[in-house]
């Protein structure tokens, strides 16, 4: 039975229909990935597509929420040059990029593309869907400190996700009534996940006003700001001791 391993999920997130364009050579995994999607995601639509090129065309005809791609870097079907076009797309579309490769054998990926490495954890890619399809109703925030903002979404008791990216790294922080319920980036999960992304440099904070999650954890932004700036003064919250893929 090909669902046999599949999660069992409650009912779809999603508040409006999202299109959601499947680049994919293989017809039988690219089936399997959208029959999944379909099936847990039934106000999704599906285009599939065997390559960047006929893409392209898509993306030229209808508006797209959403791209789910697998990662080959040798032409023709050279996937990095691809995802370098669409990231200079406007509006920017959030990227699922599929790879075979280890981490880091993969090009430094763009802040706005999540990279899933087979075999695909079909929980994972749900998960990746629900927090990136909401990318295309965000605001996008520069010009202040994670930390300031964090401070100021607890004091008004703000309920949002938070989509954060330095560079290539990105990472999710999810409050709900100014408290912190779940964090993660690459494979941190948790605290963990959070102290991480305080680290990183030169952030741009993208804002979407609601939260789908559930709670896995429960910290109020000042502890979570006070073992910050433990880890900061003791050197323990080194970059290359959180640094994430």
């Amino acid at each position: 039975m090909i669902w046999s391993n599949m999660p069992e999920r409650k009912d779809p997130a999603m508040t409006r229909n999202s299109t959601i364009l499947l680049v994919e050579e293989h017809p039988i995994v690219a089936e399997l990935i959208r029959n999944f999607i379909i099936r847990y995601k039934p106000l999704c639509k599906v285009v599939p597509v065997e390559n960047p090129e006929q893409a392209l065309a898509c993306l030229k005809r209808e508006p797209v929420h959403l791209i789910i791609t697998n990662l080959l870097f040798t032409p023709p079907q050279d996937s990095f040059a691809f995802l370098t076009v669409i990231n200079g797309w406007n509006p920017p579309i959030p990227i699922i990029a599929i790879s075979e490769s280890s981490p880091e054998e993969l090009p430094s990926m763009a802040g706005g593309i999540a990279v899933l490495h087979k075999p695909i954890d079909f929980e994972v890619l749900m998960e990746l869907i629900d927090t990136m399809t909401l990318a295309a109703q965000e605001s996008i925030l520069n010009g202040i400190s994670l930390e300031n903002f964090l401070q100021m979404l607890e004091q008004e008791r703000k309920t949002c996700t938070l989509r954060i990216i330095s560079g290539y790294q990105m990472g999710y922080l999810y409050l709900d009534q100014g408290r912190l319920i779940k964090a993660k980036t690459g494979s941190l999960q948790q605290k963990e996940a959070a102290l991480a992304i305080l680290a990183w440099p030169n952030c741009t904070i993208n804002i979407s006003e609601n939260c789908t999650v559930e709670s896995t954890m429960d910290l109020s932004i000042q502890s979570l700001l006070v073992e910050w700036c433990i880890y900061k003064d003791e050197g323990t919250c080194s970059r290359s001791s959180l640094e994430t893929v």
